[in-house]
């Protein structure tokens, strides 16, 4: 690559069009194999890096490690009361209040 950048600064300089083309060339190719390159590394390490591990392995190492601490993981993780919405009532209650208040502004 910095071959070809001297090369473009010369050819630049002297404004000689089958120079330049010749670097753009030589800068597109080395641009494509860069590119080949990069797609391949990638390729590689996304492969290498890649979750493989079954769910089940994963549960069953989450228990034991919970089980030699002592903690029960059903008490630690509380499911949401289905009932119990959070936030969406003082919502709901905010703009009732505010439609109330724009009522009375008309009236």
């Amino acid at each position: 690559m910095a071959g070809v950048v001297k090369g473009m600064d010369g050819a630049m300089k002297a404004m000689d069009l089958e120079k330049i083309s010749a670097v753009m060339d030589k800068f597109e190719t080395q641009f494509e194999d860069l590119d080949v390159a990069t797609g391949y590394y990638e390729n590689a390490t996304s492969s290498a890096t890649a979750v493989g591990t079954p769910q089940d392995d994963v549960d069953r190492l989450i228990g034991q490690v919970a089980d030699e601490a002592g903690v029960e993981l059903q008490a630690e993780m509380k499911t949401p009361d289905a009932g119990v919405k959070v936030g969406a009532n003082a919502e709901e209650e905010r703009e009732e209040g505010l439609g109330e208040r724009l009522r009375a502004l008309r009236n």
